[in-house]
Formats: C-alpha cells, structure tokens, sequence
C-alpha cells in the first residue's frame, strides 16, 4: 500500500522535470533532408565552405596622398611646426609649473639657509632674505637659476637650476649650506 503512494510521487517528480524538455525535443524535428547534410558535409571536406560564394580579387586600390600645407600655422601630427619648446628671449623662463614663488626672483647669493623645521615626518628649510624667513620645503623653487629644492637635509639644501647655455637648458646642482647667526 505504501508502495502506490510512492510510484505516483516518483511519475509526479519526473513529469514536473521532464514537462519543460518537452519544447525542447519538439525543436530537434528535421529541418534539412539527409541528402542535403550529406551535401554540406561533402563540400566541407573538399576543403570549400558550404555557404560562401567566391570573392573576386579586384586591383582598383588607389593611395591617398597626404600633403602638409607651406603655411607655418598648419596643424600636422606632430604640433605645430612653428612652435618651439623653449622662447629665445634671454630672461624668458622654462616651462615649469604654475605661478611665480616668493624667492624665485631673489638671487640666490641673497639667500640664507637659517635652520630646519620637522613637522609630520617632513623637513622644511628656513630660507632668510633680508630679515624676512621663508619656509620652503622639496618642490619649491628659489633663485633667478629657476633653481628648484630636490633634498633637505640638517646642515644643507641642494637645489637642482637650469642654466642657459648656447639656447639650451642645462641642469646644474647647487648647495645651499647653514649659515651662523645673522647680525
């Protein structure tokens, strides 16, 4: 008796899982006649694809021409080609960052280095000019050289400048040491 229960369960469970592969098989009717498989798979194996007409190889390429206008404001690739890098103005200054700092346009010779200062794990120089300190710190650029702060240490600071020569910008390394007490 209990064996009945269980048969119509188990007819139950396989028709509720077997119910939606039922569209399933339905789609797997056939479509194409066994001699036209029989067809595509023997124009498969001769090496030609079943549906791909052949393509006919034409020889009407024609190159385009580029051509770079004579004019001196004419946008190639590359810029503009009467655009240069550095302006030939003897005081112009090199492209660099944003505006001017307070001891860009001291000579450096002007510039006393009076002490550090370490605050949040990072070290200033206190740069005197006249009787006024500046705190700079590494990035900071001071002197007419664009002179720009590379590394603080205790008793020094090296700045990296930009000296002109012959049109072109040359690096040069500079070291400004701690100095006694001022009068």
């Amino acid at each position: 008796m209990n064996r009945i229960p269980a048969q119509r369960r188990l007819s139950a469970i396989l028709l509720i899982l077997l119910a939606p592969l039922a569209p399933l098989l339905a789609s797997c009717t056939e479509r194409e006649t066994p001699d036209q498989l029989r067809g595509q798979l023997e124009t498969f194996h001769r090496g030609m694809p079943a549906t791909t007409p052949f393509i006919q190889l034409t020889n009407d390429f024609a190159p385009y021409a580029y051509t770079v206008a004579n004019d001196d404001n004419a946008a190639t690739p590359f810029g503009h080609p009467g655009t240069s890098i550095i302006d030939d103005e003897p005081n112009e200054r090199p492209r660099q960052r944003g505006a001017k700092q307070p001891l860009e346009d001291i000579p450096l010779e002007s510039i006393r280095m009076v002490g550090t200062l370490s605050r949040d794990g990072r070290t200033d120089a206190l740069l005197q000019v006249d009787k006024i300190v500046y705190p700079s710190r590494s990035g900071d650029y001071l002197g007419r050289n664009f002179g720009v702060i590379r590394h603080i240490a205790d008793g020094r600071v090296e700045l990296e400048e930009l000296i002109r020569n012959n049109g072109d910008w040359e690096k040069r390394m500079t070291t400004l040491e701690l100095q006694g007490r001022g009068k």
